[in-house]
C-alpha cells in the first residue's frame, strides 16, 4: 500500500491529467447518452411477450401499413362545434394531405376519408372531432420528433374558442421523455448544489467539497459515454439509467470520499505526514470502500438478469460504480496529497487534534449495550404495524406522471370526456387462425365472440371485421332478414289481394262484356251479308265498265272518221270557190263554210275529250274487278269475324269462371301469409333477444363495405384476425388490465369452442394490455432479481466479515427498513395525497437503493467494527465503530438522501416518489437502524457475530470504550 501511495504522490498531477484527458475523449469521441435515450422505447417488454407476438401478428394483418407511431389531432368547442370549426379542421386536414409527403406522414384517416366511418371520428355530443394521423417512423426517431413538431404548429390558428391539441402515442410519448429529461437536467443541477452545500457542512471548508465533486463529475462524464458504448452492444439504457447514474455517483461516489477524507484527516493529525496518513489511511478503509462499492456493483450488475427492460436499463450504473470505485482510490488520493492541510482551510489540522468522536453515537452506543433487547422488541412493535400500511398499490397511468397543461394530455383528456376512457387506446385481440376466416361460417364465429365480448359489463364496444363500427351489422342475422322477409311477405299479400280484386273487378267485367260480344256476333254477320251485296254490285259495275270502255272506242273511232269528213268538205268548198269565185260573196256558202268550220272544231274537242274518256273506263274496269275481289274477301272474313266472336264469346264464359275460382284462391294464399308472417314476426322478436343465427351469403364477400372492413380487420390470407376492444375504464386503470386479461382468456374460449375457427391463437396488445403483462413481469422480476441482489450483497458481506451471522441480521435490518419506508410511502402518497398507487417501479427501485446503498452504512460500521474487534471484546469494538463512523454514516445518509431527494424537484410523479422513498429510507436506516437495532443485534449476540468463522475468546478485552459502556 505504501508503494501505492509514493507513486501516487509522485503522479498525482499526471493521474489528475490523466482523467481529465479521459473525460474530454468521452465528451468528444464517445457516444452521447442523452442522444440514445431520446430514441429510445422506454418499455422493454421481453421479445416472447404476448403483446410482442401480437405486434408481429399485427404487422402481418397489414404488410404494406408504413404506419409505426400515431398522433392524433383533437379539436374541441364546449357547447358544440360550429361550422367554421369544421371548415377549418377540414380545410387542416386536406393540407396536411396536400403536404403529408413534407410532413412526413404515411396516412390520414377522419371522416372526410372514412365517411363510412364518420361516427368514430366525431362525437355524440358534437363538441368534438378527431383524425387520426399514421406516421412512418418510431416514436422517438427524429423523424417523428419533426413530423410531431410541424403537426403543433399548424395547430395554433385553430379558431377563436375552439382549441386544437395533439394527443396520440407520439406526442405522449415525446412529452413524458421530455419531462423526464426537464426533470433530471433539475435534478443534475440541485444534485450539485446540494452535494456541494452539505460538503460545506460537513468539513466546515470551501476547499474539501471540490475533492468528491471533481472525483465524481469526472466519473459522470466517463460513465456516460462508457455506458453509451456498452448500448452499442445489447446493454438498454432509459431515463432510469441517467437519474440513477447521477444520483448513485454523486451519492455512493460522495459517501466514499467522506470515508477517505474524514479517515484521511483522523490519521494526518497524528503525525502531519500526508504519505503516511494516506497509506494509513487506504489500509483502514480503502478495503471498506472496495467492498462498499462492491455491494452497489453487485446489486446494479446482478439487475441484468432481470427479463424487463426497464429494470436491465439500471445495470448502466454498474459501469459507474466501477469507475468511481477506480476514481475514488486513484484520483481522490491524488488531490488529497496535492491539497494536503489546505484541503480543511480555514481549520488547520494540527498534530494530536482529532476531529473528535460523536457524542450523540457514543450515547446510543451506551444505551444499545445496556438495552439491546428491549430496543428490537420495542422497534418490532413501533415499527412493524408501518409495514401494514404497504398494500402495494401501483399505479401505470404515464399521462398522470406529467404536466397536465401539455397538449397531449389535455387532448387526451378531450377525447376521454367526448368518446370514452379506452378511444385512443384500445385493447387490441389479435387471433391466429390454421386456415382463412375469409368465409361466411368463419366471419360468423367472428360475430358471434364479438358478441360474447361487447356483453361484458367492462367493455363499451367492440370492433371487428364484421362489426367496424362497434355495432352488430344486424342486416346480416336471421332474425333482421326475416323481419325484412315478413315485410316483402307483407307487400306480396298485399300485392296477391289486390290481384285477386282485380280477378273479382275482371270477372264482373268479363260478364258484363258477354253480351257485347253476343252484339258484335250479330254485326259481324250483317257486315258479312252487306259484303256480298256489294260484291255483287262491284261485279256489275265492273261489266257496266268494260261494256263502257268498248262504246268509248267505237265512239273515239267514230269521231275521227267524222272529223276526216268534215275536214274534206273545207277542201270541197274551197274547190267549188276556186271554179265559182263569184260565189267569194255569197252569204249562204260563206255561212255553211262557217258552220263546216265550227263543225270541224267541235268534232276536234270531242275526240280530244273522247281520248282520256277511253283511257280512264279502260283503267277503271281492272279496279272494279279488284273491288268486287275486294268485297268478296272482306265477306269471307266477316263470316270467319262472326264465328271467331262467337268463339270469343264461348270462351269468355269459360274464362269468367276461371277469374272466380283464381280470386278464391288467391283468398286462401293471403290467409296462408297472414299465418307465416306472424309466425316469422314471432321468430324476429325472440331472435333479437339473443345472438341472431349468422346469413351472409357468399356473394356479399365481394360487396365493397364488407371488403373495406375485412381489409381492416383480417389478413389477406385470412389466417390473422384482430379484435378492438373499447373499455369503459381508463386504460391505465387496475381494472382495465385485468379485464386485458379475462377478454383474452374469454376470446380464446369463444374461438375455441366453435368448429369454423377451431385451433385459434389469441394475443392481445395495445397500452393496457402492455402494462397488464409489465404488472406481472415488473413483479416476477422484482421477487426474482431482488433475490439474486440480496444473495449477492450477502455473499459480499460475508467475505468482508467473515462471517454468516452478521449478514443475515444486516439483511433482515434492510428488509425491514424497506418495508417500513414502503408503508411510509403509500401513506403519504396514496392516503394523504391521494394518488390511486405509487407508481409501478417505484417499489422496485427504492427496493434496489436502500438495499444496495444503505448496505454501504452496515458495511462503514461493521467493517470498523471487525476492525476494532479483539477477541472478548464485542462491546468496546462496536463502541468505537458506532463513536468514530456515526458521523461519517450520517453525513453519508443525509448526501445520498440529498440526492435522490433532489428528484423531489423533477415534476415526474415516478422521479419524485423514488426520491422521497430514498430519502426517507436512507435517513431512517443511517439513524434508526444503524445508530440503535444492528448494534443491539451485535451487543446481543456477542462472539457469535463471527460465526462460524470465528471462535469465542476466552479473555475479555477491556479498554476506554468498554469502560464507557458501563
Amino acid at each position: 500500500m505504501e508503494k501505492w501511495v509514493k507513486w501516487t504522490s509522485r503522479f498525482r498531477f499526471g493521474i489528475l491529467a490523466l482523467w481529465l484527458g479521459l473525460a474530454a475523449v468521452s465528451v468528444i469521441a464517445l457516444p452521447d447518452l442523452q442522444a440514445i435515450v431520446e430514441k429510445t422505447e422506454q418499455k422493454f417488454l421481453p421479445a416472447d411477450s404476448e403483446s410482442q407476438q401480437a405486434l408481429r401478428l399485427l404487422e402481418q394483418l397489414n404488410p404494406d401499413a408504413k404506419s409505426r407511431s400515431t398522433a392524433v389531432i383533437v379539436l374541441s368547442r364546449d357547447g358544440g362545434l360550429k361550422q367554421a370549426d369544421k371548415t377549418w379542421m377540414n380545410d387542416l386536414l386536406a393540407g396536411i394531405e396536400t403536404d403529408k409527403q413534407r410532413l412526413g406522414i404515411a396516412s390520414v384517416l377522419s371522416a372526410n376519408t372514412q365517411p363510412e366511418l364518420s361516427e368514430r371520428f366525431v362525437s355524440k355530443d358534437g363538441t368534438t372531432t378527431i383524425a387520426m394521423v399514421n406516421l412512418p417512423k418510431e416514436t422517438f426517431e427524429e423523424d417523428t420528433k419533426e413530423t410531431v413538431t410541424e403537426l403543433k404548429k399548424l395547430l395554433a390558428d385553430s379558431p377563436e374558442g375552439a382549441k386544437a391539441s395533439l394527443t396520440g402515442s407520439a406526442p405522449i410519448s415525446q412529452d413524458f421523455q421530455q419531462s423526464s429529461q426537464d426533470g433530471l437536467a433539475k435534478t443534475e443541477l440541485i444534485t450539485v448544489i446540494l452535494v456541494f452545500v452539505i460538503l460545506l457542512f460537513v468539513f466546515r471548508s470551501p476547499v474539501a467539497p471540490f475533492i468528491p465533486l471533481i472525483t465524481i463529475g469526472i466519473s459522470v462524464v466517463i460513465s456516460r459515454g462508457l455506458i453509451a458504448v456498452a448500448n452499442d452492444y445489447g446493454m438498454p439504457v432509459s431515463n432510469f439509467t441517467q437519474s440513477f447514474l447521477i444520483a448513485v455517483l454523486f451519492g455512493a461516489g460522495t459517501d466514499y470520499c467522506i470515508l477517505l477524507i474524514q479517515r484521511f484527516r483522523e490519521e494526518l493529525v497524528k503525525d502531519g505526514d500526508r504519505i503516511a496518513a494516506l497509506s494509513r489511511t487506504m489500509r483502514g478503509v480503502g478495503k471498506t470502500i472496495f467492498f462498499s462499492a462492491s455491494t452497489v456493483f453487485a446489486a446494479f450488475f446482478l439487475i441484468g438478469f432481470a427479463k424487463f427492460g426497464i429494470y436491465q436499463s439500471a445495470v448502466g450504473v454498474s459501469i459507474g460504480v466501477i469507475v468511481t470505485l477506480i476514481a475514488g482510490v486513484t484520483l481522490a488520493p491524488a488531490l488529497l496529497l496535492m491539497f494536503g492541510r489546505a484541503a480543511f482551510w480555514p481549520f488547520r489540522v494540527e498534530q494530536g487534534r482529532g476531529h473528535g468522536d460523536s457524542k450523540l453515537w457514543t450515547a446510543a452506543a451506551r444505551f444499545s449495550a445496556k438495552r439491546a433487547g428491549l430496543i428490537i422488541a420495542a422497534a418490532i412493535v413501533l415499527l412493524a404495524p408501518l409495514t401494514l400500511l404497504f398494500q402495494g398499490k401501483r399505479s401505470f397511468d404515464d399521462i398522470a406522471e406529467i404536466n397536465p397543461g401539455l397538449s397531449s394530455v389535455s387532448g387526451f383528456r378531450q377525447v376521454e370526456k367526448a368518446f370514452g376512457s379506452g378511444e385512443l387506446f384500445p385493447v387490441t385481440l389479435v387471433a391466429e387462425f390454421p386456415s382463412s376466416v375469409r368465409t361466411p361460417e368463419a366471419l360468423a364465429a367472428i360475430e358471434q365472440a364479438s358478441a360474447e365480448l361487447a356483453k361484458r359489463p367492462d367493455v363499451q364496444e367492440v370492433r371487428s371485421a364484421v362489426r367496424p363500427l362497434g355495432r352488430q351489422l344486424t342486416e346480416l342475422t336471421v332474425s333482421d332478414q326475416l323481419g325484412k322477409t315478413n315485410d316483402a311477405l307483407g307487400e306480396l299479400k298485399q300485392g296477391v289481394s289486390d290481384v285477386g280484386s282485380g280477378l273479382s273487378e275482371a270477372q264482373a267485367e268479363l260478364s258484363n262484356g258477354r253480351k257485347d260480344v253476343e252484339k258484335l256476333t250479330d254485326g259481324l254477320n250483317q257486315l258479312a251479308t252487306g259484303a256480298v251485296q256489294s260484291r255483287d254490285g262491284a261485279g256489275k259495275l265492273a261489266q257496266g265498265l268494260e261494256q263502257s270502255r268498248d262504246g268509248a272506242a267505237s265512239l273515239n273511232s267514230g269521231l275521227q272518221g267524222t272529223s276526216k269528213a268534215v275536214s274534206s268538205m273545207k277542201t270541197d268548198i274551197d274547190e267549188l270557190l276556186a271554179n265559182h269565185p263569184e260565189l267569194k260573196n255569197d252569204s249562204n256558202l260563206l255561212a255553211i263554210a262557217g258552220k263546216q268550220q265550227a263543225v270541224a272544231e267541235g268534232l276536234k274537242q270531242i275526240a280530244v275529250g273522247a281520248a282520256p274518256l277511253s283511257q280512264g273506263l279502260i283503267a277503271l274496269a281492272p279496279a272494279a274487278r279488284q273491288l268486287e275481289s275486294g268485297f268478296a274477301k272482306l265477306a269471307e272474313a266477316q263470316r270467319q269475324a262472326a264465328a271467331g266472336s262467337a268463339t270469343l264469346e264461348d270462351g269468355l264464359g269459360k274464362l269468367t269462371e276461371g277469374l272466380k275460382q283464381g280470386a278464391d284462391g288467391l283468398g286462401r294464399v293471403t290467409d296462408g301469409l297472414d299465418q307465416v308472417r306472424t309466425a316469422q314476426e314471432s321468430i324476429a322478436k325472440e331472435g333479437g333477444k339473443q345472438i341472431g343465427g349468422w346469413v351472409l351469403p357468399a356473394e356479399a364477400l365481394n360487396s365493397e363495405q364488407l371488403k373495406q372492413a375485412l381489409d381492416a380487420y383480417v389478413s389477406s390470407d385470412g389466417k390473422t384476425a384482430k379484435f378492438d376492444v373499447i373499455l369503459k375504464s381508463n386504460p391505465y386503470a387496475g381494472e382495465s388490465m385485468d379485464a386485458t386479461e379475462e377478454l383474452t382468456s374469454a376470446l380464446r374460449e369463444s374461438l375455441g369452442g366453435m368448429t369454423a375457427v377451431a385451433g385459434a391463437k389469441v394475443y392481445a396488445s395495445g397500452t393496457t394490455a402492455q402494462y397488464a403483462e409489465l404488472r406481472d413481469i415488473s413483479f416476477n422480476d422484482f421477487v426474482r432479481t431482488g433475490g439474486l441482489v440480496l444473495a449477492g450483497i450477502a455473499l459480499v458481506l460475508m467475505l468482508l466479515l467473515r462471517s454468516v451471522l452478521a449478514p443475515i441480521y444486516v439483511l433482515l435490518s434492510l428488509g425491514f427498513n424497506y418495508f417500513v419506508t414502503m408503508g411510509l410511502m403509500e401513506f403519504l402518497f396514496v392516503k394523504i395525497l391521494g394518488y390511486p398507487g405509487l407508481s409501478w417501479t417505484v417499489s422496485f427501485f427504492v427496493f434496489l437503493i436502500i438495499v444496495a446503498l444503505g448496505v454501504d452504512y452496515s458495511i462503514f460500521l461493521m467493517a470498523r467494527f471487525k476492525e476494532e474487534y479483539r477477541p472478548g471484546g464485542v462491546k468496546a469494538a462496536m463502541a468505537k465503530a458506532m463513536k468514530t463512523t456515526g458521523g461519517v454514516i450520517v453525513s453519508a445518509a443525509v448526501i445520498m438522501g440529498g440526492t435522490f431527494g433532489a428528484m423531489g424537484f423533477s415534476g415526474v410523479d415516478t422521479l419524485v416518489q423514488i426520491g422521497v422513498g430514498t430519502l426517507i429510507g436512507l435517513l431512517l436506516y443511517a439513524t434508526v437502524f444503524m445508530a440503535l437495532i444492528v448494534p443491539s443485534f451485535s451487543f446481543l449476540l456477542g462472539e457469535a457475530n463471527w460465526w462460524p468463522f470465528r471462535k469465542r475468546g476466552t479473555d475479555q478485552v477491556r479498554g476506554p470504550a468498554s469502560a464507557e459502556l458501563e
